[in-house]
């Protein structure tokens, strides 16, 4: 009787070679998800490897008309359009701009947008891991991209479909809600840029090789979930984490923790986890920070947390003016990038007399879910959101402080 992959020690797994991709033309060979069926057959439970050989021969079958529709369209100026307008969607680019609306009086904005890229990049990076199917072959396609750590990912589904579509309906939402109070061209425009930025991105993935339409249609399914469940939920879910007292911070470590804990585990080396470890940790961090400050600030009630509140960090142009509000920004993204770079080997250090810290694989989502490298990763994003909220102390002590708050602080 042949044994399965998940009762297989784990020390099986790491004799298996893990080739690198180093020409993003011809990466068929080295993919993840690219080996023989047999392989994975003999490593899924009966139900997962179902799942896979479905989707797979779907993603199969638009490879050829993909391929040809890539080469037929392509341009100079779109290959570095596209690849440009990728990053809109990478990591780094959400770590660098989500914290800049709590530092501008859009708060609340700024909570939804966390909660939906959160659990968007979650659930994408969960079911990428499950399903374990590769990227479109390439050849037939030629990967376009400035980021070879994301090509090593699996593809179905795009995270990047799942952010655009989320964000979108977001920003939809509010401006739909205020759209009354400002010019019909201003309406205009935004409505022009929202949906260059979903198609951009959305279509960019198809065109740079990186996903076929069963991965991008996966992943709008997704964001748009996040959306709703986040729009229909967001009461509920802020109305038990901020009233029940001491009991809140236990109950946001667990839970969020065991999305770590509990996260399926791939088969062959892609570091989706190592993004869903980041966001889970910003999730955390950003619940733990409002919630101390919940409970330290005599501005914010209860009453005025139920999305109807004063904003946590209040900035007024009028109060500041440019240059003012420019050296806000300016400190307060310094603040961040100045903690990424110095957290992680501090953290390491004091954390890993007390965790496991022997590797024993080299891909993070088959080590331990207990290695310190899972709770130094957690500790740094979980820094960055906690720094974003209380960012305010830092710019009273600049005298960059306002007393006034944003226009979306009354949204309801």
């Amino acid at each position: 009787m042949q044994v399965r992959a998940h009762n297989i020690p784990q020390t099986h797994l790491e004799t298996l070679p893990v080739p690198a991709a180093k020409d993003l033309s011809h990466t068929s060979s080295v993919d993840a998800g690219c080996r023989p069926s047999e392989y994975y057959r003999s490593r899924l439970s009966p139900v997962r490897f179902a799942s896979r050989q479905l989707i797979l021969s779907l993603v199969e079958k638009e490879t050829e008309p993909l391929g040809r529709w890539q080469a037929k369209v392509r341009t100079p100026l779109l290959d570095a359009y596209f690849s440009l307008t990728a990053t809109l969607g990478s990591h780094t680019f959400y770590v660098l701009m989500l914290p800049i609306p709590v530092w501008f009086g859009y708060f609340k904005l700024a909570r939804d947008l966390v909660f939906i890229l959160g659990f968007g990049i979650y659930f994408s990076g969960l079911l990428k891991d499950y399903l374990c199917l590769p990227r479109p072959k390439s050849p037939p396609l030629h990967r376009i991209t400035r980021s070879h750590y994301t090509a090593q990912e699996y593809g179905c589904p795009s995270s990047h479909s799942a952010n655009a579509i989320s964000v979108t309906l977001t920003l939809a939402t509010y401006w739909y809600h205020y759209s009354y109070t400002y010019s019909t061209l201003f309406n205009t425009v935004s409505i022009i840029f929202g949906l260059i930025y979903l198609v951009s991105l959305v279509l960019g993935r198809l065109y740079c090789g990186m996903h076929g339409f069963v991965d991008v249609g996966s992943g709008l399914v997704i964001g748009i979930s996040c959306f709703l469940i986040r729009h229909l939920t967001s009461d509920i879910w802020d109305h038990i984490v901020f009233q029940t007292g001491w009991f809140s911070p236990v109950l946001v470590l667990v839970f969020y923790y065991s999305l770590i804990y509990f996260h399926v585990k791939p088969i062959d080396d892609c570091p989706c986890f190592e993004d869903s470890v980041a966001f889970v940790g910003v999730l955390t961090g950003m619940e733990l920070g409002q919630w101390a400050l919940f409970q330290t600030s005599n501005a914010i009630t209860i009453e005025d947390f139920d999305f109807r509140y004063n904003v946590i960090v209040p900035f007024s142009w009028t109060h500041l003016g440019p240059f003012f509000t420019l050296a806000r920004l300016v400190i307060g993204v310094s603040t961040i990038v100045i903690w990424k770079a110095i957290s992680k080997p501090l953290l390491t250090r004091l954390l890993s007399p007390i965790t496991p810290h022997r590797a024993s694989h080299h891909c993070k989502a088959l080590q331990s879910r207990t290695h310190v490298y899972i709770f130094v990763r957690l500790a740094v994003y979980a820094g960055i959101s906690t720094l974003t909220v209380w960012m305010n102390v830092l710019f009273t002590l600049f005298g960059l402080d306002s007393s006034l708050s944003g226009p979306l602080d009354k949204y309801t």
